[in-house]
């Protein structure tokens, strides 16, 4: 496949439309690489920024923060294999060589590969691997040291992938690896049975916000509690009267919305004072507030029954306020695309899922 080379200055505005299908927070994983003899290949996925640590040796040589192997400037290639957090489409890659200076890697890849068979993801050896039918998606490029690089696909992929294969030639270290691409949505087959309308895994995704200091909006719509204030939306303090942060969420497939969910996990001493949610049907600009002004509590989910005749109302996207700023770690808007609205057997609505440390974080020590 063709692709542009992206300015840095660049990179962030041309994939504003996409999501990191990779980074570890979203479920990426490394499942087996060539070697990793000086770092991790995980740390590819890692979702922060890499840093530096002059002088921090380990047994192997030199700590990096990212993945490097040995020299061996051999014909061959090192590669790992990379599971996907999410499949989908692929529009284009960051590739990150931070800091790696005289041992960067000179030239890199990229292939695909969908697995038919989820059974087979965790069953395949290393050698398997390195024999299935790959699809190139990037081919070879140059990488220069220390420096950010973007790539972005002419069109983006028309298959979607559940995995892909990172290439280095002949050898060193790469940073980190963002595969930008739309998720490739999945919605019940029972168009009256509820589920979360706002999952980045049903194809939601944040079109605007007002502010993302600390951690990005699309955080919210990801699986689980997370495990950090790293992983949720949080904005900087706000100093001026009647100040509210604000995002917005397409919804993957328009829905019924029947139940809210707010959980201010790992924030404990900034979770924001109340939130407000609205809704917008299909081609209008007029709010249906579902949740108006509701008091939050640190470190908590919350949840919310909408009423009924505000469930009829067939919402595409929501609108997410914070008062008057702080953070979030996750939203629900629990919903089914068609009424009447069932609530499958196992849903997670209105389940309170306990972090270890529920009912000890505020005791003193």
């Amino acid at each position: 496949m063709t692709h542009t080379v992206v300015p840095v200055e660049n990179i962030s505005e041309t994939f504003k439309d996409y999501i990191d299908l990779a980074v570890a927070t979203r479920g990426g994983k490394v499942l087996t690489c060539s070697d990793e003899w000086f770092a991790d290949c995980k740390n590819l996925l890692t979702a922060a920024a890499p840093i530096s640590a002059p002088g921090r040796f380990v047994p192997t040589g030199a700590w990096y923060d990212g993945w490097e192997t040995r020299r061996h400037n051999a014909p061959n290639h090192d590669w790992c294999v990379i599971q996907l957090g999410y499949p989908g489409t692929i529009a284009g890659f960051e590739i990150d060589t931070a800091y790696f200076t005289g041992n960067h890697a000179p030239f890199v890849s990229v292939e695909g590969f969908t697995e038919t068979s989820p059974s087979k993801t965790s069953t395949r050896t290393h050698q398997e691997w390195a024999t299935v039918e790959w699809v190139p998606v990037l081919t070879k490029v140059a990488l220069n040291p220390n420096s950010r690089h973007g790539f972005k696909l002419d069109k983006p992929t028309a298959n979607h992938y559940t995995h892909i294969r990172f290439c280095m030639y002949p050898d060193g270290g790469v940073a980190r690896l963002r595969v930008y691409g739309t998720v490739h949505e999945v919605h019940p087959e029972n168009k009256h049975e509820i589920y979360d309308l706002a999952s980045i895994a049903a194809g939601s995704v944040v079109t605007d916000f007002s502010d993302a200091h600390y951690g990005h909006p699309s955080n919210m719509l990801l699986p689980g509690r997370g495990h950090d204030m790293s992983d949720g939306w949080e904005t900087k303090r706000s100093r001026a009267p009647g100040h509210v942060d604000h995002c917005t969420i397409r919804l993957g497939q328009p829905g019924h919305i029947t139940d809210v969910e707010v959980d201010t996990a790992h924030y404990m001493g900034n979770p924001p004072k109340a939130v407000t949610i609205a809704g917008f049907e299909i081609n209008s600009d007029e709010p249906i507030v579902l949740v108006d002004q509701a008091p939050m509590t640190p470190h908590h989910q919350h949840f919310f029954k909408v009423a009924n005749d505000l469930t009829e109302r067939r919402i595409a996207k929501i609108k997410v306020v914070m008062i008057p700023d702080g953070g979030i770690k996750r939203v629900r808007i629990w919903g089914a695309a068609q009424l009447p609205a069932v609530q499958p057997e196992g849903s997670l609505i209105g389940v309170r899922q306990e972090l270890p440390d529920e009912h000890t974080w505020n005791q003193k020590k």
